[in-house]
């Protein structure tokens, strides 16, 4: 059922147009394009943080506290805001996009304030800290609707916080690719500024953290270097607490001139990066959806990752990259020479996984389902109110 002029407050700790955290490049998106679909999105941030100017259908609220804004301080500040914005707009719906932070002020601001509308709240993964679960599993309980962007996200909640009686309060509807990553030919500047010109190139993109799993990746390496000898590259694009850590193995194993870390990538030169590729590889064992995979392979790119979490609801094994199992480097590495000495197989996988990405998992796509989902959330919960309130009445 469709709702005219739909209007929902999402409170946010960020949306930089900048960011390379994938969640936060999830909340970008997807609001960008429910505002493109005629949702008005009231928006709660700090005063300061850095976001999209003039996007039709976004209108701001801004917290007075820095842009470095302590999540203990925001207990004081967010739920406030939230009321006030009710008071203001009186919103059909609130949604919440993190269940650590964001959920439980939201939660109280509903209950302080008697606000008359649901909540939805949208979850990628969980991490294994026992507090954060207890957090999340209250947040989830408390919501009218979870929608989380992957099988396995979903089956993580059910199974890890015991909410196997709650499979239709949670939703599947898979993140986007944003249609600007499309296959490029390889930058000639690019490939003279790194090196690249005339080499075979791995690729991975992302934020350089723990979870991302990337020692593997120099230790892959290592062992395609075996092969191809000095005819291969590594390129880590990315920042992070890895960052010197991996620089600092690169020279143990004796790899640092085969390898480079090209940094921060701004969002308008991410499709070049992902093009300088002849093979996407990704070795986190811990992924909600995994953006970066879909954009390589939305730019025509083969992939090589570990048959772990959300990936294999992305890429095809066999069809639009090569799967290895879950924590095998030596299978990682057979699958990464497979793809790397045939351009052919390369061609055709690249293929698949562009065409796999414009059928299923574009954002136009997932902005309408969440749509859709947030409608019938709210005309469901104004149909239970109704009814509740047609009950006091006959009572009276």
């Amino acid at each position: 059922m469709s709702l005219e002029n739909l209007q929902i407050c999402s409170p946010h700790l960020g949306i930089s147009p900048e960011s390379n955290s994938g969640g936060e490049v999830y909340e970008r998106e997807l609001l960008k394009h429910l505002a493109q679909l005629g949702v008005q999105i009231h928006i709660i941030l700090a005063r300061g943080k850095p976001h999209e100017q003039e996007v039709p259908n976004w209108v701001f609220y801004y917290l007075p506290v820095s842009p470095r804004l302590r999540p203990l301080r925001s207990i004081f500040l967010f739920p406030s805001a939230i009321r006030a914005v009710y008071q203001k707009k009186k919103f059909d719906l609130l949604r919440v996009h993190s269940l650590r932070y964001i959920g439980p002020l939201a939660l109280w601001a509903k209950w302080r304030y008697r606000l008359n509308v649901p909540v939805v709240s949208h979850h990628h993964h969980l991490d294994r800290n026992p507090f954060n679960l207890l957090v999340e599993r209250q947040v989830i309980l408390g919501s009218d609707l979870v929608i989380t962007d992957s099988r396995f996200s979903k089956h993580q909640l059910l199974e890890e916080l015991r909410l196997n009686n709650c499979d239709t309060h949670i939703e599947v509807i898979p993140a986007g690719i944003d249609r600007r990553f499309r296959p490029l030919p390889k930058d000639p500047e690019l490939s003279g500024r790194w090196g690249l010109s005339g080499k075979k190139v791995l690729l991975f993109m992302g934020y350089l953290g723990r979870r991302k799993n990337l020692f593997v990746l120099l230790e892959v390496l290592r062992r395609v270097v075996e092969t191809f000898g000095n005819d291969v590259r590594l390129v880590i694009c990315g920042t992070g607490n890895l960052l010197e850590p991996l620089k600092a193995k690169a020279r143990r194993l004796g790899l640092e001139d085969k390898v480079i870390f090209p940094g921060f990538i701004a969002e308008a030169d991410k499709p070049k990066f992902y093009n300088l590729a002849d093979v996407f590889v990704f070795p986190s064992l811990l992924e909600g959806f995994g953006l970066a995979v879909g954009e390589a392979m939305s730019c025509g790119k083969p992939v090589v990752a570990f048959d772990s979490a959300a990936i294999p609801e992305l890429v095809v094994n066999g069809e639009t990259g090569l799967l290895a199992r879950a924590g095998d480097v030596a299978d990682f590495v057979k699958k990464t020479l497979t793809l790397l000495g045939n351009d052919e197989l390369c061609r055709k996988m690249g293929q698949a996984g562009c065409l796999r990405i414009e059928r299923e998992f574009r954002w136009e796509i997932s902005a309408r389902r969440v749509k859709e989902t947030y409608e019938s959330v709210v005309v469901e919960f104004n149909r239970r109110h109704a009814a509740v309130n047609q009950r006091r009445l006959s009572g009276a």
